[in-house]
């Protein structure tokens, strides 16, 4: 990991020339940012995510999130084009989900910024994948500035699984962005679900995520994790590259 940021730091840099502020994304962690796109901005993040468990590695590729900014405060949102392989030998087109996100409160010195992320799953991914039902997502997002460091969470409830056979699942999560240098940040981050599956107990969590920024515009990123019960969750690896239009 040490590795992999100093590799980083030494890319060659660009001019950060742009009017706007640098690119700010909602991956590589488990939480979502507070921050909005812009009107007119087209944003689009993606990436590989690998879960290595003690069955099998899960692994996808794509987790592409497509975002809009109709307005200042409202953004619509896609999540697509993933292709999964499951322990097992499984693989399939996952289902996506449609969604938008809107700024409930501006932050300022004394107060975080909050929105809110409303999305759903469409059921037309490819068999055995497939979920064959809706799941919806509600997600209050928040962040506050400390010094030059941001910190952040989500407070997460969604009805996941086939139909039939929904359940409800609860998340709540903190991180701390913390600038290296203009371009590089490191994130630790910290999460909890109260059921990992249906029937199931819940899960704690653990990350440290770096972003680098090549340009205003452009951004790539690196995340190793871990769940508590190592047994039951194993460990995963994320990285990415996002753009804004």
């Amino acid at each position: 990991m040490k590795s992999t940021l100093l590799i980083l730091a030494v890319i060659p840099t660009f001019v950060l020339a742009d009017d706007r502020p640098p690119i700010a994304t909602d991956r590589p962690g488990f939480s979502d940012g507070s921050n909005l796109v812009g009107k007119g901005n087209l944003q689009i993040e993606s990436g590989y995510f690998r879960t290595i468990l003690n069955g099998g590695d899960a692994i996808s590729f794509g987790d592409t999130l497509i975002r809009y900014g109709t307005s200042k405060n409202f953004e619509v949102r896609v999540i697509g084009l993933s292709y999964g392989f499951a322990p097992g030998s499984t693989q399939s087109f996952l289902d996506p989900s449609l969604g938008f996100k809107y700024r409930l409160q501006e932050g300022s010195a004394s107060q975080p910024e909050i929105t809110f992320i409303g999305q759903t799953t469409v059921p037309i991914g490819s068999h055995p994948i497939r979920a064959n039902s809706y799941n919806p997502t509600a997600k209050i997002a928040w962040t506050k500035a400390v010094g030059t460091d941001t910190l952040g969470g989500n407070l997460v409830y969604s009805k996941n699984g086939p139909s039939g056979g929904h359940f409800d699942q609860a998340a709540i999560s903190l991180f701390l962005s913390h600038p290296l240098n203009s371009r590089l940040a490191l994130t630790p981050e910290i999460w909890g679900v109260n059921r990992v599956a249906a029937g199931g107990s819940g899960g704690a969590f653990a990350s440290l995520a770096g972003t680098y920024l090549l340009s205003a515009d452009t951004q790539i990123d690196l995340r190793i994790g871990s769940g508590f019960n190592q047994n039951r969750d194993g460990w995963f690896l994320q990285t990415g590259i996002s753009w804004r239009f």
